[in-house]
């Protein structure tokens, strides 16, 4: 499936920012374990909104804020997550983009 560019570039950063949030409170807690899996569920209803936009006011942002979580928390289960060409991992944290 083609994506919108734009995603692929501006998700690195953001998990980055994730990440190092999450770091910052000692890794995921449970409810960021939890969140995650309610942003995969969304991705799943409304993931359309992510790649192509639309939606109510603010929801993109949402998805992709959501989305960039997700993905920082799965960066920290070993071997972290690969997406977009890039592998996400919590201990690679300075060579991810």
């Amino acid at each position: 499936m083609k994506t919108n560019g734009l995603l692929e570039v501006m998700i690195c950063p953001a998990v980055l920012l994730q990440i190092m949030q999450l770091e910052s409170r000692g890794g995921p807690s449970e409810e960021d374990r939890i969140k995650a899996q309610q942003s995969s569920d969304m991705l799943r209803e409304h993931g359309d909104i992510l790649l192509y936009g639309g939606g109510k006011k603010g929801e993109c942002a949402d998805l992709f804020n959501r989305t960039a979580h997700a993905i920082a928390v799965l960066a920290f289960v070993p071997g972290g997550v690969e997406l977009f060409g890039h592998r996400f991992e919590s201990k690679r944290l300075k060579s991810l983009c």
